[in-house]
């Protein structure tokens, strides 16, 4: 069941999205009371990272009623999916847009709630390993392993994702936005190696190849190396 509130004896694990705003430690240096007023009346914008932080019971999750105004009104399951092993299943309710539910059901159970700020618009499992990716139409990826939840940022200038899909091997992974696509080389897990989850989750991407339509010029195609640390 998608309740609204999550109470013990509950033992899932629940992760919220939060944006923390970057401090610039300043007491070191020599600035005038002029500047340092001036800061932090108009602190630089845009300086912020992404990261869940753990959430403890009793949880609360925010809830959308459909609206009586319109036809045909989302609710219900709108997003669900079996991972490779069968052991863990994702749904998503849509009157709870932006909560992810991962179920365990070797146990039969809520194993992870993941709360995130926009709309979930896609996620799809490792077709390998239990790894679960997820977009919200941000410049943000997602990530939850048994292990974990991780948040990454794509350094694209106005790339939202809003689709996701990996490749046969789980070895590849394709962004896509309104107007361009972006294809991600990801580092394979290993089964036996838990404890390198996060190790290898922390450098998400090592290779990307960012493909653009424009209709007068067609495809155009750009190769980049470049590595995303968590």
């Amino acid at each position: 069941m998608h309740l609204s509130t999550i109470r013990s004896p509950c033992s899932a694990a629940g992760f919220k999205k939060v944006d923390e705003p970057l401090q610039l430690d300043m007491s070191g240096l020599s600035l005038s009371n002029e500047f340092m007023q001036g800061n932090s009346k108009n602190p630089p914008e845009g300086h912020s990272r992404v990261r869940y932080k753990v959430m403890e019971l009793p949880i609360s999750l925010p809830f959308q009623k459909p609206p009586a105004d319109k036809p045909n009104p989302k609710q219900g399951i709108g997003l669900l999916s079996w991972s490779k092993d069968s052991q863990y299943l994702f749904t998503r309710n849509d009157s709870m847009p932006t909560v992810l539910w991962i179920w365990n059901s070797r146990y039969l159970e809520l194993a992870t709630i993941l709360v995130q700020k926009e709309a979930i618009c896609a996620a799809a499992w490792d077709p390998t390993s239990p790894r679960l990716v997820l977009c919200t139409g941000s410049s943000h990826l997602y990530m939850w392993t048994p292990s974990g939840a991780y948040c990454f940022s794509i350094s694209l200038s106005q790339f939202s994702i809003m689709d996701l899909k990996w490749n046969s091997d789980g070895s590849y992974l394709f962004l896509k936005d309104h107007e361009s696509f972006y294809c991600a080389a990801v580092p394979m897990l290993q089964d036996s190696e838990e404890d390198k989850i996060v190790a290898l989750t922390s450098k998400l991407f090592l290779a990307t190849c960012i493909i653009s339509y424009c209709p007068h010029r067609g495809f155009v195609v750009c190769i980049l190396i470049t590595f995303y640390n968590n």
